[in-house]
């Protein structure tokens, strides 16, 4: 199993629904997020491929402009 921390940073007029989207994801946790459109994300994955998988994703999440580890 992998456990990874992320930075999402998303369009502010785009954060409630990026959150909520995240938030229904299987192993996907937003513990935080800041009204300037950072998210702290958790994820949890049982391989590398499926980490990768998800990180791409999110990328491809309308509003969001980018994603680091």
């Amino acid at each position: 199993m992998n456990i990874s921390s992320l930075i999402v940073d998303v369009r502010p007029e785009r954060l409630a629904a990026v959150r909520g989207t995240l938030n229904g994801w299987s192993g996907v946790e937003v513990p935080a997020a800041s009204p300037q459109g950072k998210l702290v994300v958790t994820l949890e994955s049982p391989s590398d491929t499926d980490t990768t998988e998800t990180i791409a994703r999110i990328n491809a999440l309308g509003g969001v402009l980018s994603v680091a580890l």
